[in-house]
């Protein structure tokens, strides 16, 4: 049957399943939101002008709201597209034109098909609102599944500009067996999960894990390193296949890892901070014809990616003191066409070291407030931006056996000749995620056991779990958690691994046999979860 015949009862269809975006839910019940609908470029040797309308419909219709969002009539935006008489359609002509159509929000986007298979690139950006852009993207071959994916974009829109998922609500349980809720029997599992998927074992330690589009081509890569090399992986949903290895030389020893598109030009940027026997000498990677390469080295800065909840990602510096650890205050960089450079300093309480906290209205205050792991403690903290504690877990969060060794602090309990290099443990990263669409975030974080206990100058990890909280009342609290896994968990991310669609739970382990635990090196393995 040809798709001109198929596609009216595909749309047809899509009208009648997918459910609508409840008006209850807005975080301003009395402002009716504007969204303008750009006419989809078509990239295609053949007619699909029906495509581009049938878009154009189900968009309209899938993101009207009654009384909280409305589609701005398409002869004003055809208007203002006239007036506007763009040479290129970007982010900043859509912007344009949605101010002339009086729009508070524009969608943009294009279908591409060649042979078989057609791909789609949309995107809904905020005009009135400093909000980064909500995007989908997919390929198929045929035009059911493109179309479902512009069901669930216009769905998505609603969610975003709303404020929540109003029509999915929270699961009552996680489907996933290793996944559970911590107020019932632990081991009590969901009858429809699986079990968690593992990788391939590698024969040394995993210091950080990582998840992007390192190559530009819209699907996410995984990025792994050891002490002083890095991986690059594609991961099919069963196995990891090695794209590209880089070795920095065993004089360095990486600390942290983050793969983010930083500088907004379509491929993540791989950045490492690392220390050389006493100095900083991290690195930022970028892809270039047809491989990674260092675009900036041998930098004297602690490197951080922090997910800003109103700017985005933001590459954040801060400098090491003259006794071998964090000091002075935490510096945006910018990039500067070719490279990043040191921006203004960041607004941040006195004290504030680069690793371990984050951004984010945990308590639905209006405002966002400072989340950080105590370094003495590795309680978790919640600041308000002018430094007061606002409160303090009783549970310890975040370890990690993650150090580097400086000999410029010494310790009070020796004589300076005698005393052992000063150890400086990295805390964990801390991710926040509004999970399921309702507004709320929720605080993605590890947690590891010891069986030894931890000393000053020793860690052993011997099991661990990741641990999901919200707030409730008064404090944070577990949602849920994975089951106690046997071994350390050096990182964990969580992002669509797997490029289906959905956000993975990604979890790197190290195992270490019992004989070994306190000193020889283990081999790694890395789970991905399903968690809804």
């Amino acid at each position: 049957m040809k798709w001109r015949q198929v596609f009216p009862w595909l749309f047809f269809a899509l009208l009648l399943t997918i459910p609508c975006a409840s008006s209850s839910q807005s975080r301003d019940p009395a402002k009716i939101r504007k969204v303008a609908i750009l006419p989809f470029l078509i990239h295609s040797q053949e007619n699909l002008d029906y495509l581009r309308e049938g878009i154009y419909d189900i968009l309209s219709s899938r993101i009207t709201v009654e009384g909280k969002i409305t589609v701005v009539e398409r002869s004003i935006v055809e208007r203002a597209l006239y007036e506007e008489k763009p040479m290129r359609l970007d982010e900043t002509v859509a912007k344009n034109i949605g101010m002339r159509a009086g729009a508070d929000y524009i969608v943009l986007g294009s279908l591409t098909k060649i042979g078989d298979y057609i791909s789609l690139d949309a995107r809904l950006i905020s005009i009135t609102e400093e909000k980064p852009p909500l995007t989908a993207y997919t390929q198929h071959k045929g035009i059911e599944d493109v179309m479902l994916k512009i069901g669930d974009f216009a769905q998505d829109i609603g969610y975003k500009i709303l404020g929540r998922r109003a029509v999915a609500g929270r699961p009552t349980e996680p489907r996933h067996p290793y996944i559970v809720k911590p107020k019932r029997e632990i081991g009590r599992t969901s009858p429809e999960g699986i079990a968690f998927k593992k990788s391939q074992t590698f024969n040394f330690e995993i210091k950080g894990l990582d998840i992007g589009d390192v190559d530009g081509d819209k699907k996410n890569e995984i990025v792994i390193m050891d002490r002083n090399n890095l991986y690059v992986f594609k991961y099919d949903g069963e196995r990891l296949s090695l794209l590209q290895k880089i070795e920095a030389g065993s004089h360095h020893n990486f600390l942290t890892l983050d793969v983010v598109d930083v500088n907004r030009n379509g491929y993540a940027e791989v950045i490492v901070t690392s220390v050389v026997e006493d100095d900083l000498r991290s690195l930022i990677l970028e892809y270039e014809e047809g491989k990674l390469k260092k675009i900036t080295e041998k930098e004297g800065w602690y490197f951080r990616v922090l997910e800003h909840p109103k700017e985005g990602p933001i590459l954040m510096g801060q400098k090491m003191g003259s006794e071998g650890i964090f000091v002075g205050p935490i510096y945006k960089f910018i990039w500067a066409k070719k490279s990043f450079e040191k921006g203004p300093k960041m607004d941040f309480p006195k004290g504030t070291n680069i690793f371990g906290f984050t951004l984010a209205d945990i308590r639905q205050s209006g405002k966002p407030e400072i989340l950080l792991l105590d370094e003495k403690f590795n309680q978790l903290k919640i600041l308000s931006q002018d430094g007061k504690e606002l409160w303090r877990s009783r549970e310890r969060y975040g370890g990690t056996n993650n150090y580097y060794e400086t000999s410029k602090k010494k310790a009070d309990a020796f004589r300076p000749t005698d005393s052992p290099p000063w150890r400086v443990y990295i805390p964990s990263r801390i991710l926040v995620r509004d999970l399921y669409g309702d507004g709320v975030k929720q605080v993605i974080m590890n947690k590891n056991y010891s069986s030894w206990g931890t000393f000053e100058r020793l860690r052993t990890f011997d099991s661990g779990e990741i641990q999901c909280l919200v707030w409730e009342e008064d404090g944070l609290v577990s949602e849920w958690k994975t089951k106690e896994l046997k071994g350390y968990i050096s990182d964990y991310q969580l992002r669509d691994a797997d490029n289906d669609g959905e956000e993975e739970l990604v979890v790197a382990l190290i195992n270490y046999s019992e004989s070994n635990i306190l000193g020889s090196k283990g081999n790694s393995q890395i789970l991905f979860f399903k968690l809804f």
